[in-house]
């Protein structure tokens, strides 16, 4: 590991230090300005007054073909987890703790769609990555205009392009994946199709994964300054989930399911899986009124099909989903002061049927327990821009947050209830002050909030957690930018106090219900450091670029006791204490790339007690790839290898897992290798 770790840190650098010295007589390609767009405004990263970081074209290339997981893990206080292929979670500066699957306390949002349903719960795994052109990620809670989250924003911004791709792959494990993507102008439509296939037997047992993608957008400018938008989206997954493993267990066999106990049947027999088929459709109206103000409105609905064959039992769901969001937007200039005011509201509702059965060795039996719950939530608010004189930079937004459910048990008993919670206020305060056009300073203060999702009310121990809280709390920062000739960093520090935040815990039988944890303190710094793109003027050597992101976090719980333990100021499971990721891109012989990159995660703690440690591990991936440009048309063939080093590691772990299965062992090394095509 210490080799590794010195290679992974030095020779990038080193790289660096060797070529940097023909950069005098070459010349420099500039760095190009990240824009960040959020509902149709746009924000240059420099000038922004929250910690945001954008996936770029180049870092969505490091990803497995069926996910998005590389990427995400790049970006500084990001955490991506897969406990199977297939079955993903997502923290921004936090645990996955609160999330057997699904992203929960994090906003995501597709070209200016929610993914994110009215209850807080996101399903990302439905998207193909194929569609997506770049991500935005706001990190710590935003309050105003996104309404409740704790963790922060993630934004999706899908292909706009005006050709025809195509790609076809395959890999190890049986790995298959293909997608084509139509964008066509005809007339005042911007026409955007895309379809997608994926299926790989997986690494382990009972880890097979199967989706299919349908992608529709039509962007309609009926006159010059207005449009209407619409967007399709329809995915069918079909996956199964080994199960986690004891440590005895895993290093026994890695690739075995979860086994039988005397007390319960295997994965493998009860043929444990995922079956989500999900239609999501939406429509959203720009209106442009003059050179002022602006008017927004936007509504969708989803419908989701889900089942889940479990060790103890059989559950299906319905989940319907209408949202809206409109907004009023007014801009001027006056002097060399910019003003930008927005009025909005979103609104949500969801309806839920749960029914669980026996499972007979993966068939639905008799029946165990039915309930319904509705969800209602809508947050509504007041946002003020202010840009003075190109120096001050100042985003201040107040908004209302409101959530109440309704639950009625069907089977076997009839049982009713309800929970309105307590309307809360998230105001946000950030300034970003430009000292010289390379250097600027920021500070922030937000209140955040996330209410329990229908899964957290009703989770798989079928129990109606009527007395589950909402997390919230204040989170602080600071940070700079600094814009070298060479170099580019950013430096981030914030202190996130959190209440009533929201842990899974696991009962005998393997299923998770969740309680509130009191409190948790959390303190962390984030960076990063990223070069510029040398060109040279060589007959091998083209061009390079380098990026090292990482972060140092401190996170405790804070008044936390379940019955006679006490659970303060012990770390919370599942967050390393320090990483690292770094990146080097080489350019070559004219037409070829080469990007290497590494993760380093330092050791982790699996439970809430902190009686089991796992141990750091670190990452390597490359990628090459061929590029040929002929009369417009564009071939692209690419080689990748993931884990390079063939680490040992759990890609995502069940924390506080009932009898101690908590790793689900991830691939060795493994490649990926296909064509794209561009006409």
């Amino acid at each position: 590991m210490k080799i590794h770790q010195n290679l992974f840190i030095y020779l990038p650098i080193l790289f660096f230090s060797q070529n940097s010295k023909a950069q005098n007589n070459d010349s420099i390609q500039q760095l190009n300005e990240v824009v960040i767009e959020s509902f149709q405004r746009k924000t240059l990263q420099f000038e922004s007054t929250t910690s945001v970081n954008q996936i770029n074209s180049d870092l969505l290339k490091l990803n497995h073909p069926e996910r998005l997981l590389e990427s995400f893990n790049f970006i500084p206080g990001t955490k991506m987890e897969e406990r199977s292929p297939g079955s993903f979670r997502l923290s921004l500066r936090g645990s996955t703790i609160r999330s057997p699957f699904g992203v929960r306390n994090v906003k995501i949002y597709f070209d200016d769609f929610l993914l994110t349903d009215a209850t807080g719960n996101a399903y990302l795994n439905l998207i193909e990555p194929q569609f997506i052109k770049n991500i935005d990620i706001m990190k710590g809670p935003q309050g105003g205009e996104y309404g409740s989250e704790t963790g922060g924003i993630v934004l999706l911004q899908s292909n706009q392009n005006n050709n025809i791709k195509a790609n076809v792959g395959t890999g190890s494990f049986g790995q298959f994946n293909e997608s084509i993507q139509v964008g066509k102008r005809l007339g005042k439509h911007g026409l955007q199709i895309g379809q997608s296939h994926y299926q790989s037997n997986g690494y382990r047992d009972q880890s097979k994964i199967k989706r299919s993608s349908l992608f529709l957008k039509d962007q309609w400018k009926y006159s010059p300054s207005n449009e209407i938008n619409l967007m399709l989206l329809y995915t069918a997954m079909d996956y199964e989930t080994p199960g986690g493993l004891t440590l005895e267990q895993m290093n026994n066999n890695r690739k075995q399911s979860r086994l039988s106990t005397p007390t319960l049947p295997s994965a493998k027999d009860q043929k444990t899986g995922i079956i989500n088929k999900t239609l999501l459709a939406g429509i959203n109206h720009i209106l442009n009124i003059n050179e002022h103000w602006k008017q927004f409105t936007l509504i969708q609905t989803s419908y989701t099909d889900f089942q889940n064959p479990f060790i103890s039992n059989f559950e299906k769901r319905k989940e319907n989903n209408i949202q809206g969001r409109s907004y009023i937007d007014y801009k001027n200039q006056i002097n060399d002061v910019t003003l930008n005011t927005r009025i909005g509201t979103e609104i949500g509702y969801n309806s839920t049927e749960f029914q669980n059965y026996d499972n007979n060795l993966g068939e639905k039996g008799n029946p165990q327990k039915f309930d319904n719950l509705q969800t209602l939530n809508g947050s509504f608010y007041a946002s003020q821009h202010i840009n003075f004189t190109n120096k001050w930079f100042v985003d201040a937004s107040l908004s209302l947050y409101t959530t109440k459910y309704n639950w009625e048990t069907i089977f076997p008993d009839f049982e009713e209830g309800k929970r309105k919670f307590k309307n809360q206020w998230l105001p946000q305060l950030g300034i970003n002050y430009i000292l010289t056009p390379t250097f600027s300073v920021r500070g922030k203060i937000a209140k955040g909030i996330s209410s329990p999702t229908t899964e957290e009310v009703r989770s798989s121990n079928q129990k109606i957690q009527n007395n589950l809280n909402a997390e919230h709390g204040w989170n602080k920062e600071i940070g700079l930018r600094k814009k070298f000739n060479q170099w580019t960093i950013e430096l981030s520090a914030f202190n996130y106090r959190l209440k009533e935040a929201i842990v899974k815990r696991q009962d005998d039988a393997g299923n998770d219900y969740f309680i509130n944890a009191g409190g948790t303190m959390q303190n962390g710094i984030e960076w990063s450091i990223e070069s510029k793109k040398f060109t040279f003027n060589h007959a091998i050597f083209n061009g390079l670029n380098f990026v090292l992101n990482g972060h140092v976090y401190d996170f405790k719980y804070k008044d936390y006791q379940v019955g006679s333990t006490n659970y303060s100021n012990h770390n919370i499971p599942g967050i390393s204490k320090f990483s690292i990721q770094s990146y080097i891109g080489f350019d070559f012989l004219n037409n070829y790339k080469f990007n290497y990159t590494n993760y380093y995660n330092s050791s982790l703690y699996l439970n809430d007690a902190n009686t089991v440690k796992e141990k750091d591990y670190i990452i390597g991936n490359m990628l090459v790839e061929y590029n040929y440009n002929l009369n417009g048309k564009k071939l692209n063939l690419y080689l990748g290898i993931n884990n390079l080093y063939n680490s040992k590691y759990s890609s995502g772990y069940d924390l506080n897992a009932f009898g101690n299965r908590f790793y689900n062992p991830a691939a060795t090394i493994n490649y990926t290798i296909g064509s794209k095509f561009i006409l």
